[in-house]
């Protein structure tokens, strides 16, 4: 797993960082986050395409954005382990 750093924070906006990680990977946490019914909005950006990390920002109605992300990544982890093992 790569390094996270929570660029910006507070009651319902969350900018993490995922050093050193593919830009795939956090648009798959995004698709999963934007599905919550209290997320507002959720994007991905990146200075460019070869270089920069990955920033996911996540605005909530109401909740605490980085649950939902955490959240969102034990979703994806499950839909990992279940395509694993259908394999």
């Amino acid at each position: 797993m790569s390094e996270l750093k929570v660029e910006k924070k507070d009651k319902n906006h969350v900018e993490i960082t995922f050093v050193g990680e593919d830009i795939a990977f956090v648009h798959a946490i995004r698709d999963i986050v934007s599905e919550e019914e209290e997320v507002e909005f959720a994007a991905v950006k990146q200075e460019h395409i070869e270089i920069g990390d990955p920033i996911l920002i996540v605005k909530t109605k109401k909740g605490d954005p980085v649950a939902i992300v955490s959240k969102a990544a034990g979703k994806l982890s499950k839909q990992a382990a279940d395509l694993a093992k259908s394999l």
